[in-house]
């Protein structure tokens, strides 16, 4: 049976420039893009892509290590938060299967949330709480262009209130009130929420491959993907805030470990030319990342073996 593939779009340009910045905000420990992002990947969630447009260099910078792709919406401040979730959408529909979408200033749904609606067998599904929607949303690819056909002016609540959408749509009743929380509305509700539902303890493995020494790990992973989503070593480096050099020196090093090349690359151009994986590269990559993905269910079965009984 074919696994199926679940992504994720989280809209964080900050439309509203005269309101409080909210994915840099703190919550607990961390900051609300951050929990959103732990959330997601702790349910295996990928790709995530992230909207950034208000303060995009400091938000990207933030989350640069997490593996997550960050477009950015240049019109932030002459377009809605629907905009900015369909620029995802958009990106992302030929990446997976199924989608969960969501604004930034809704930080507080729970993993057991997330879990239901994976679990849904319909096109679409929300979480329901005490009879009122809330989000994420999910939606099956095949749904994804009636939501950019959109036109009308509710923004996303319109879009999913579309007859072909909304019959689809499955509502989940869930004992989760992080679901309906707003950040700018509920501010003190949310503080108050957090000190009593924080993000689990979990595990987090890390799969490296080493030769003389370690040539192939979680960050050439990542600007090798982002490499082969944007066409650009470029963007994939400003993406991962390191410099054209460094991007140059993991890939030759890694290349010079493995025998083969990992990009063939054409210069010129405003965005310094294109790139794309070779077929090794992408083989390679893809072995690695199902490799990885393994280690981590590994990680976790044994994460409950040996502290299941810890808090």
């Amino acid at each position: 049976m074919k696994t199926v593939k679940t992504g994720a779009v989280i809209s964080a340009a900050g439309h509203h420039i005269d309101a409080p910045f909210q994915p840099l905000l703190p919550i607990g420990k961390t900051t609300i893009i951050r929990r959103i992002i732990i959330m997601l990947k702790q349910a295996d969630i990928d790709p995530i892509i992230v909207i950034t447009g208000q303060q995009a260099e400091e938000v990207e910078k933030h989350i640069s290590r997490m593996r997550v792709i960050c477009l950015r919406n240049e019109d932030y401040l002459t377009t809605q938060m629907y905009d900015s979730l369909c620029m995802g959408l958009n990106y992302i529909e030929d990446l997976c299967d199924r989608v969960l979408f969501l604004p930034v200033k809704y930080p507080m749904f729970l993993g057991d949330t997330i879990e239901k609606l994976l679990g849904s067998q319909k096109k679409a599904a929300c979480p329901v709480y005490q009879n009122r929607r809330g989000h994420p949303v999910i939606l099956s690819k095949d749904l994804i262009p009636l939501l950019l056909r959109y036109s009308g002016n509710q923004g996303l609540r319109g879009a999913l209130r579309q007859e072909e959408i909304n019959a689809q749509l499955e509502e989940i009743p869930v004992e989760d009130q992080g679901i309906i929380l707003a950040i700018e509305e509920d501010r003190d509700c949310i503080l108050n929420y957090d000190r009593s539902r924080k993000i689990p303890v979990h595990s987090v493995a890390q799969l490296y491959i080493e030769g003389d020494d370690i040539f192939f790990g979680p960050g050439i992973a990542q600007f090798l993907t982002l490499v082969d989503h944007t066409g650009s070593m470029q963007t994939a480096c400003r993406q991962m805030h390191m410099s054209y050099s460094k991007g140059w020196h993991i890939v030759k090093d890694a290349e010079k470990h493995l025998g083969f090349p990992l990009l063939s690359t054409k210069s010129g151009g405003s965005d310094g030319g294109s790139s794309v994986l070779t077929p090794k590269s992408r083989d390679y990559l893809k072995r690695y990342l199902a490799m990885e993905q393994e280690v981590q269910q590994a990680a976790k079965a044994l994460f409950q073996k040996y502290f299941a009984d810890l808090p």
